[in-house]
Parts: C-alpha cells; sequence; structure tokens
C-alpha cells in the first residue's frame, strides 16, 4: 500500500515537475506556434523574423543556478552535468538566441531532473523581445518513475518577453524580463 501511494505522490510530482519548469520560465505565456519543425536535422534560422539586439541586451543572462557553459551542444547531443535550477538566455548582436532552463526536485530519494533547450532568431522592437525557436530539445531523467526518462524535440513556440535593463539593489547590472501576463524576473550576467 505504501509503495502504490509513493507511486502516486512520485507521478503527481513528476507530472508537477514537468509541468513546473514551463510555468516556472513562463514557456508557455503569451506563445503562438512557430510553423519551424523541431526535428533533429532541420534547423530553420534562415525563415524566421531577426532583427539587430541592442548592445545593453547582447550577451548572456541568467536567473537561478544554471549556467550556458557546457549546457548542451546541439553538435554531439551532449547535455551538461545537471545542478540547480535555473534558467538563461544569451543573445547576438546579430538577432539570434538560446535559451537553457534546468529544473532538478528531490522526493523521497526520487530525482527528477528536466533540461530543455532552445536557439533561434530574436527580434527587438522597444521593450518588446520576440524569440522564434528554430531547434529544440528536452531530456527528463527520473530515478523513481521510468515513464519520465525520455529525449526529444521540443515543441518550438514563440514567445513575448517585455524586458528592461537597469542596475538591480545591490548596483549590478540587471536584465527584468516578463512575459506579457506575469511579473519581472531578475537576470544577471555571468
Amino acid at each position: 500500500m505504501q509503495a502504490n501511494a509513493q507511486q502516486a505522490i512520485r507521478k503527481r510530482i513528476g507530472t508537477f515537475v514537468t509541468v513546473l519548469p514551463v510555468i516556472f520560465v513562463l514557456i508557455l505565456g503569451g506563445c503562438k506556434s512557430n510553423p519551424a519543425s523541431a526535428e533533429d536535422d532541420n534547423d530553420n534560422g534562415n525563415d524566421t523574423p531577426r532583427t539587430s539586439v541592442p548592445a545593453q541586451l547582447v550577451g548572456t543572462w541568467y536567473t537561478g543556478t544554471v549556467s550556458s557553459v557546457n549546457f548542451y551542444n546541439p553538435n554531439t547531443g551532449a547535455w551538461g552535468a545537471p545542478s540547480g535550477t535555473g534558467l538563461f538566455y544569451k543573445f547576438t548582436a546579430e538577432g539570434y538566441y538560446e535559451k537553457g532552463m534546468l529544473m532538478q526536485t528531490t522526493l523521497y530519494n526520487c530525482t527528477s531532473t528536466v533540461h530543455a533547450y532552445n536557439r533561434g532568431t530574436v527580434t527587438v522592437a522597444g521593450d518588446r523581445i520576440v524569440l522564434y525557436p528554430t531547434y529544440g530539445r528536452i531530456k527528463s531523467v527520473d530515478n523513481c518513475v521510468e515513464e519520465f526518462n525520455y529525449e526529444k524535440a521540443d515543441e518550438l513556440k514563440t514567445e513575448t518577453i517585455i524586458w528592461q535593463v537597469g542596475r538591480d539593489e545591490y548596483d549590478v547590472e540587471t536584465m527584468w524580463a516578463r512575459y506579457p501576463d506575469s511579473d519581472f524576473s531578475a537576470f544577471h550576467r555571468p
């Protein structure tokens, strides 16, 4: 009975862990489907909108305890070692971006880890950033619930983000970012 109860709790938590990162990073907020495919061999970066990115936004921004260094290598398919929970954005001046999310939770000696990575093009107009993903992968690892172990192509969704850059209360350069129907989150440079 206790094993069944733990399995039910684990399954519920696993579902929550699968959904929470999406909510946590507000992936679904204000999204529209991108006609680009998420297939492994299909990188449709040439047919999605792209503008230059303001200098103050160019570079890597992170929140939580995730790093863009060795997070995911799209050439080899290798994921970095999991550690912590967080999100990063990396913007280039030419209008490209990368985004990575990592979330780990542990309960009753069961650990769930979810990585999500996508890249694509970006447009910036005023305080609005629109991400057009052209490639994405998700990996989930769970040492207790077999069905939560998978790696697959991510569903590509266009995201609109409202942003501003300034200094936080510690005088650290900060990008505040939010989806149209959410609160701001603070992102810092590595």
